[in-house]
């Protein structure tokens, strides 16, 4: 009795017609699939995109990160091109390539070579552009090596909120049409003050010493807006000094367990040149022998001048 009443409700539901169960088809594919794909082919076609090669090759060993790292000419710096236009800091490298370094580890230990003031003249204005689509994106590529990044780069890739649309309209210091590396405006003010002149101590008409006219937190303000503008902070005491990386320091503890170590790697190193340090030694040693009671005799009768070229000259090593 039940089946009857199941069997008109479902006809009066279904518009008296019999159901209909099809099977999926194989080869359709879901949406996340087809964009799996899609992806997938749109890499394979960028991996056969050539890359560009520039007009000239950087030295052998160099840092290659980016094809140019300098503003175009008709942005108005004069400034000459680097030895090198592909090297992640925006200056040309003092140090020569150290022998097992790798290019990271040559990055992260770089100093100038270019005077500080030469070095102003690369600045990059900073440009603002819509969050890319899709995650996860990639990192600005800028001041990268081995995807670590080596220095402090703008990321173009930000929300403009209401807050910052702000600063940038409002504050002269995010105006970057107008800004310059040698008078500087701090945030939320309109005054200019002059860079270094101002950010360092200063000695009055009688010869007093005063503390700088901006502190160290506007200061600092000072050394972002350099690196927002691609622009190394030159005007730190120690910028044209190497620095100790932290990786270079010695380690602490017990000193046997490492300094065996490198007592092997100096003793594997001396071993290369084995044939030539022995004949080095042999000669300094033959060099530092006593003159012969035969050779004194002909020194004395027949003096320096005419025995030279056939007496030795004693030459004592020197430590």
């Amino acid at each position: 009795q039940i089946r009857p009443v199941l069997a008109r409700s479902w006809r009066a539901c279904s518009n008296d017609r019999p159901p209909r169960f099809q099977k999926p088809d194989p080869n359709m594919l879901s949406g996340a699939a087809r964009g799996a794909l899609q992806r997938i082919e749109d890499e394979e076609e960028a991996l056969k995109v050539r890359d560009f090669e520039p007009c000239f090759k950087p030295p052998v060993g160099a840092l290659v990160v980016r094809s140019h790292n300098r503003p175009d000419p008709s942005a108005g710096s004069t400034f000459p091109a680097q030895i090198y236009p592909a090297h992640p800091h925006n200056f040309t490298p003092l140090r020569q390539i150290p022998p097992g370094f790798s290019t990271l580890d040559r990055a992260v230990r770089d100093t100038a070579l270019e005077s500080r003031f030469d070095l102003l003249d690369r600045r990059i204005a900073p440009k603002y552009a819509g969050e890319c689509p899709g995650t996860p994106r990639r990192e600005m590529q800028d001041g990268m090596v081995g995807g670590i990044r080596v220095r402090p780069v703008q990321n173009p890739y930000v929300k403009l909120t209401a807050a910052k649309k702000y600063r940038l309209n409002t504050w002269p210091s995010r105006h970057w049409a107008a800004w310059s590396p040698h008078r500087a405006s701090l945030r939320g003010g309109r005054r200019k003050y002059r860079v270094p002149e101002d950010i360092r101590p200063y000695r009055d008409e009688l010869g007093e010493w005063h503390p700088p006219r901006v502190s160290g937190r506007y200061r600092a303000d000072i050394e972002k807006q350099y690196y927002m503008n691609s622009l190394p902070w030159v005007w730190s005491n120690d910028f044209h000094q190497s620095k100790l990386h932290f990786m270079d320091r010695q380690p602490r503890g017990r000193k046997f367990w490492y300094q065996k170590e490198y007592r092997k790697a100096q003793i594997a190193e001396a071993l290369k040149r084995a044939d030539t340090m022995v004949e080095e030694y042999r000669k300094e040693r033959r060099d530092a022998k006593r003159l012969s009671w035969i050779e004194h005799i002909v020194l004395e009768f027949a003096g320096e001048q005419l025995a030279g070229p056939f007496i030795r000259r004693r030459r004592l090593a020197k430590f």
